[in-house]
């Protein structure tokens, strides 16, 4: 069938083809018109749709709006109503931001609303309603939406008035240009037969034909040319084979040299984009795509075309580097930049100037991704470098110091270690902030780099602590370093709200080979020195001497300083709470907290406060463990019953800090936790050594609602006087009277005078290390308030309600002493 139609058609003359061709092409082109004609009615009745749907929305939110702020639901179905009056207005509801109906005009409330329209609006559809919903809002606030319902009848109307006029415009169109194609088609064909047949003589290789001219119109004209054609083509035919074999040979050499340059420049990492003068891409890289992720082919684009979709992938700053790919001109070129993408990759822009002599004058751009090496060498930069003050850190100075120790071993050379600790600076860092802190860091830290010398190496080692590595300096030599740098950071000040803070540094220097031979021993020697120097007096410096004790004594503080730091990051504090109980019926009153450290070697071990205290005392790192202690009781005391309370310890720096106050009023406003149930324990050693600052914060403290206690009262020379100047609540008195209650007389005598005169001042007391029933009897009989110990409990993790139990033991065992001793 279909080689059969095909064949009829090529049997019909030209004149016959080309009045169906015109006319099938009137045919196509009238219903091109058509169909476009409608689409543009479409999109202006959408247009129009679209405008009136803005205009009666900004109506809405104008006129409703304010109403509805005012919740004047009154006033906004009136409004509603007006607004319906409009016939295209089918309904309105309104609905608040609780997404609650106000309002409704034309729309039954208990109907379901239908579906909103989101897509472009469908006239063929058999709901001749729009569904729409838009948001009421003041100022930005959204106060609620209205959805409502806008009737496309007028759109339809207007749609099939169009297409009927259309219709008949363009069916008397096609008539009178179907008459007039058949007309020229006739006139055109008559002369064209001869060509045909002129045509088919030259294709079968017969160049000596002749077309007759009658006319000078074009188609006589297209006969004189045909001919001219013929000749001249007689004489080309013959040049062209002969060039034709020259040709071939040139096109494979030329298509080899392609091919070999096209593989080289694809197979390189660097993105490529060769642009001639006039802004056009001639030649680009898969690179260059793959980089910018560039949509479709760039060669044969225009630069104009390329640049703004890499702008749109770049920082904002950035921006300016890549448009001078196209303001750059054949005398100028943009110098290298880093381009920062959006996702966080680096790329680098370089250009090259094609020469201007040559036939392709232009530019080359090329662009390398860099992201991966430059994060490599961030890497290696954060690894070695503190980021506050920009010097090596740990890690960084001991990899410079292993190679200065291997560099002074080789050449026979001396290597000098400065070990640098500032003095009273956790002191400035807490009266001034963490601002200050830094600020003290940074300046030490520029301090010491402007007295080195050129090869001398300074390093934050953490915290407060630097370190300065001089190769081939003479012990001697270091000294009159170490002088200037004692004297440079006394020299600095720093201004906080209430006063001006300075700090000074303690100096220890070590020397490669005379003290050690390895880095870690060079900086426990340098740090042994150092520490000398700081039970001297701070603010000096002194050389390492081979004392055995000191070295020793040197070491275990360090390891204890290391071991406490890592507690703090590993979580490895904890805490033991032990009952302290009411004399008279044994119920308990409250709970002291006691801070365990799990053993980093032993997990199953628990160490004791006297293990570690003394040294985190030393360090300073006291005030973290007294604030951690704190938050973990108040945290405890929220997860349990209101009647359970805990005593927590606080030591004599915290009672020196200023802002402890500040720091536990948040803590219990921050889990809510009533005051009262939380107790504060100071030592007595800590109060009476600045009585009057002792005073203040034991006053601040209980302003807030929390008691104090004064523990391990009894153990100062003047107890007595100062529990008559510190306003506490209750008084602890010291072990070492308790234990020999029964067998000392004197420390009886001693206890019965703390117990009344405590009770004559208003004061609690309370007995520690209760180890036995016949203590217990004392006491009792004593008058104490509260009692603590072995015997009535041991300290545990958890906080149980075991009065019942605890009680029944007690009185069970101080009844069968009691019948023992009768017997």
């Amino acid at each position: 069938m279909r080689w059969s139609g095909w064949s009829g058609w090529s049997g019909w003359s030209l004149r016959s083809k080309l009045i169906v061709a015109g006319v099938a092409m009137q045919l196509i082109a009238t219903a091109l018109i058509l169909l476009g004609t409608k689409q543009l009615l479409l999109r202006v009745l959408i247009d129009q749709a679209t405008s009136q749907t803005r205009q009666i929305v900004a109506l809405l939110d104008q006129a409703i709006a304010a109403p509805l702020a005012q919740r004047d639901y009154a006033t906004l179905q009136q409004t509603l109503d007006l607004i319906r009056r409009d016939k295209s207005v089918r309904y309105l509801v309104l609905r608040d931001h609780r997404d609650k109906v106000v309002a409704t005009s034309g729309w039954d409330e208990a109907s379901t609303l239908p579906a909103r329209d989101t897509d472009v609006i469908d006239l063929d559809r058999a709901d001749a309603t729009l569904h729409l919903e838009a948001p009421i809002a003041i100022a930005g606030q959204q106060l609620g939406h209205v959805d409502l319902g806008l009737s496309t009848d007028g759109l339809r109307d207007a749609k099939a008035a169009f297409l009927h006029r259309s219709l008949a415009i363009a069916a008397a169109a096609f008539a009178l240009s179907t008459a007039l194609l058949a007309a020229i088609g006739y006139a055109i064909t008559r002369h064209l037969a001869r060509l045909a047949q002129a045509s088919q003589q030259v294709a079968s290789g017969d160049l000596d034909v002749h077309v007759p001219v009658t006319t000078n119109d074009e188609i006589g004209k297209l006969g004189a040319s045909f001919n001219s054609m013929a000749a001249a083509l007689k004489q080309r035919i013959a040049a062209l084979n002969e060039s034709e074999a020259r040709q071939r040979l040139h096109l494979e050499a030329a298509r080899e040299e392609q091919s070999r340059l096209t593989t080289l420049l694809g197979s390189m990492r660097s993105g490529i984009v060769f642009v001639d003068v006039k802004g056009c891409v001639i030649y680009s890289n898969e690179a260059f795509a793959r980089i910018w992720n560039v949509p479709g082919a760039v060669t044969g684009r225009a630069l104009s075309e390329i640049v703004p979709l890499l702008a749109a992938t770049i920082e904002p700053a950035d921006v300016f580097h890549v448009q001078a790919m196209l303001r750059t001109h054949a005398d100028e070129a943009a110098a290298n930049s880093d381009l920062h993408t959006l996702d966080g990759r680096i790329i680098v822009q370089r250009v090259q100037a094609v020469d201007k002599d040559s036939n392709e004058s232009g530019f080359i751009w090329f662009h390398d991704d860099v992201t991966l090496e430059r994060q490599t060498q961030q890497r290696a930069q954060q690894a070695l470098h503190d980021p506050l003050t920009k010097l090596l850190n740990r890690r960084g100075f001991y990899e410079s110091l292993q190679a200065a120790i291997a560099h002074a071993g080789s050449e026979r050379s001396r290597l000098t270690l400065l070990f640098v600790d500032l003095d009273d600076f956790k002191h400035a860092n807490d009266l001034g902030g963490h601002r200050v802190g830094d600020e003290i860091l940074v300046s030490v830290a520029r301090t010491l780099v402007r007295l080195m010398r050129s090869g001398e190496i300074v390093a934050r080692l953490g915290g407060d602590e630097f370190a300065v590595l001089c190769p081939g300096i003479e012990t001697p030599d270091a000294g009159a370093i170490a002088d200037r740098l004692v004297e440079a950071v006394c020299g600095l000040n720093f201004p906080t709200a209430t006063e001006t803070v300075r700090v000074g540094c303690s100096v220890g220097i070590a020397a490669f080979p005379d003290d050690a031979q390895t880095e870690d021993d060079l900086v426990a020697c340098a740090d042994t020195a150092m520490y000398q120097v700081k039970q001297s007096g701070k603010n000096g410096w002194a050389v390492f001497r081979n004392d055995p004790e000191q070295s020793k004594a040197g070491m275990a503080r360090r390891d204890w300083n290391a071991r406490i730091h890592r507690a703090f990051q590993e979580q490895r504090f904890t805490l033991h709470f032990q009952a302290v109980h009411r004399a008279s019926d044994l119920a308990v009153s409250h709970y002291e907290a006691l801070v365990r450290l799990v053993d980093e070697d032993d997990p199953t071990r628990l160490l004791s406060p006297e293990d570690f205290v003394p040294h985190a005392e030393r360090s300073g790192k006291i005030r973290r463990l007294d604030r951690w202690v704190i938050e973990s009781c108040i945290s405890r005391l929220a997860g349990s019953g209101p009647t359970v309370r805990i005593a927590a310890n606080l030591s004599a720096r915290s009672l020196e800090d200023p802002s402890f106050p500040g720091f536990l009023r948040d803590a219990l406003q921050y889990r809510d936790v009533d005051p009262r149930r939380l107790h504060i324990e100071l030592t007595e050693t800590s109060a009476i050594s600045d009585p009057i600052g002792a005073r203040q914060m034991i006053a601040r403290v209980r302003s807030l609602g929390c008691a104090v206690h004064l523990d391990d009262f009894g153990s100062g020379f003047n107890s007595f006087a100062q529990l008559k100047l510190l306003e506490v609540d209750a008084i602890k008195i010291d072990g070492s009277f308790i234990r020999d209650v029964q067998s000392d007389s004197s420390n009886r005598l001693f206890v019965a005078s703390m117990i009344e005169i405590a009770h004559n001042l208003g004061k609690l007391t309370v007995a520690e290390h209760v180890e036995d029933a016949a203590t217990l009897d004392i006491l009792r009989n004593l008058g104490i308030d509260l009692v603590q110990g072995f015997f009535l409990g041991r300290p545990a993790a958890q906080i149980e309600n075991e009065l019942a139990l605890r009680r029944l033991h007690v009185i069970d065992g101080s009844r069968a002493a009691a019948g023992g001793n009768a017997d």
